[in-house]
C-alpha cells in the first residue's frame, strides 16, 4: 500500500524505499484516492504510470458501425509513430476514407480431454465429434451463460495423437469474452464428464490449441475475437502529394516486402501492424497482450484504373487493404471502465466494441500506408531522426 502522508510505501509489512518522483507520478493525490476503483483489475495496487497518449486524424471510416470522421487516441513513447499513423489517416481521409466490415465475431477457449492411447481418444472424439452438433451441449452453454446465441456459438473438435482439443468459440458482444468462453469451457468438461460413456483420465481448461497471447496460424486463418477486412483508395495525385511517391512505386514495394516475409516464415504478413495496434489498445483499456494474437493480418496493396477503363502503368490509383482475423477488442469490462481509458475512448465518442474494431482497422491501415512510403522514398531513418532529436 501507498501511505502518501506518511510517505511510504509498505509491502507484506515492510518500507521499500522509492524516491520522490514516486510521489508525484505514481502514487500521487489522485491515484491513491482512487484505489478501489482498481481493486478488482490490479493487485497489490500501489499507484499509476502515466504513458503518454497522442491523437491521429480525423480518420474517415465507412462502416457498419463507425460511420463518420474519428480523432482517434493512440499510446505511445516511440516518437514519430504518431506522425506516421497522422500522414496516413490524412491519405485515407482525402482519398474518401477506409472502408471496413466485421465478418465474425468469436472469442475462444480450447478444453483439451487427455488418454492413454490414439484409440481411446478417437473413440473419444467421436463421441464429441457428435455430441457438439447436437442441441444438448449448446443448451447447457446457452443457459448458463447470459446473452450467448445458438447461431453465433462455434464449437469444432481436433484429435493431435492421445489429445482431443474441443475449440468453443462465443459471441461475446462488446466484451471481450476471454472469462466469459473460460466459462464456458469449464461447462463443456463437466458435461463431457457426466455424459462421455467412457473413461477421461485428464483433462484441462485449456491445451494450448486456443494460442492466447502468442501468433498463430490458427488467427490467420480461423480468427478470434472480431475478424475484420479494411480496404481504401488512394488516388495517384495523394499518394503523390501525401505520401510522396506513387502507387506503382508504393505497390511495388509491398509486394517486395511481403514476398521477404513469407520467404523467412513471417505470420503476420504486414509492416508494423504491431504498433498500431498496442497503441490503440492502451489507450483505449484493451489488453496490450492481446496484440501478439491480433497482428496476425495480412496487408496488401495493388493497382487499379481511377475510371475503370484502359489507363497506363504509371497512371493508376492505389488499392491498399488489411485482413485482421484476431482483433481482440471490448468496450466493457476488464480495463476498459477505469477512469482514464473512459476519458480517452470520449474523444472518439465511440460506443460498442464492433465501432471500435472497424476504427482499430482503419488505424492500423494507416499505419502500414505511411510506413511503406517512408520506407520507399528512403526517409524513414531521417523521419525518426528529426522526430527524436529536437
Amino acid at each position: 500500500m501507498s501511505d502518501r502522508e506518511k510517505r511510504q510505501l509498505i509491502v507484506r509489512g515492510q518500507n521499500v524505499p522509492v524516491s520522490e518522483e514516486y510521489w508525484d507520478y505514481v502514487a500521487d493525490e489522485q491515484s491513491v484516492k482512487d484505489a478501489e476503483v482498481y481493486r478488482n483489475n490490479t493487485e497489490n495496487y500501489v499507484g499509476t504510470v502515466k504513458y503518454p497518449i497522442g491523437v491521429i486524424g480525423p480518420l474517415k471510416v465507412n462502416g457498419e458501425y463507425a460511420n463518420r470522421e474519428y480523432v482517434v487516441p493512440m499510446a505511445t513513447h516511440e516518437g514519430a509513430l504518431l506522425a506516421s499513423y497522422s500522414r496516413g489517416a490524412k491519405a485515407i481521409t482525402a482519398g474518401g476514407g477506409v472502408t471496413t466490415r466485421i465478418k465474425t465475431r468469436c472469442m475462444l477457449r480450447a478444453p483439451v480431454f487427455i488418454f492413454a492411447n490414439i484409440a481411446d481418444a478417437n473413440q473419444f472424439y467421436r463421441f464429441a465429434h457428435l455430441a457438439t452438433t447436437q442441441e444438448a451441449i449448446k443448451d447447457t452453454l446457452h443457459k448458463n451463460i447470459g446473452h450467448l446465441t445458438e447461431e453465433r456459438t462455434r464449437i469444432r473438435v481436433f484429435q493431435t495423437d492421445r489429445k482431443v482439443h474441443i475449440s468453443i468459440g462465443i459471441d461475446s458482444q462488446d466484451a471481450a469474452g476471454q472469462n466469459k468462453v473460460t466459462y464456458a469451457g469449464d461447462l463443456m468438461m463437466k458435461w463431457m464428464k457426466e455424459n462421455y460413456p467412457g473413461n477421461i483420465p485428464e483433462m484441462y481448461i485449456e491445451g494450448g490449441f486456443n494460442a492466447g497471447k502468442r501468433v498463430s496460424v490458427m488467427h490467420t486463418l480461423l480468427g478470434k475475437g472480431h475478424s475484420l477486412v479494411a480496404d481504401c483508395i488512394i488516388p495517384k495525385e495523394v499518394c503523390q502529394s501525401i505520401l510522396r511517391t506513387t502507387p506503382y512505386r508504393l505497390q511495388r514495394f509491398q509486394k517486395m516486402h511481403s514476398r521477404t516475409n513469407e520467404f523467412m516464415g513471417g505470420i503476420s504478413c504486414t509492416a508494423h501492424a504491431a504498433n498500431g495496434l498496442a497503441a490503440f489498445y492502451i489507450a483505449t483499456g484493451n489488453d496490450p497482450a492481446c496484440t501478439a494474437e491480433s497482428q496476425a493480418a495480412v496487408t496488401h496493396f495493388d493497382l487499379v484504373n481511377p475510371s475503370g477503363g484502359s489507363t497506363g502503368l504509371f497512371d493508376q490509383d492505389l488499392y491498399a487493404s488489411i485482413t485482421l482475423n484476431s482483433i481482440i477488442i471490448a468496450s466493457i469490462g476488464g480495463g476498459t471502465s477505469l477512469p482514464s481509458f473512459q476519458a480517452a475512448r470520449s474523444i472518439m465518442g465511440a460506443t460498442s466494441a464492433n465501432e471500435l474494431a472497424e476504427i482499430c482497422a482503419g488505424v492500423v491501415l494507416s499505419g502500414e500506408l505511411s510506413f511503406y512510403a517512408s520506407m520507399e522514398t528512403g526517409t524513414f531513418a531521417a523521419a525518426h531522426w528529426n522526430m527524436t532529436h529536437k
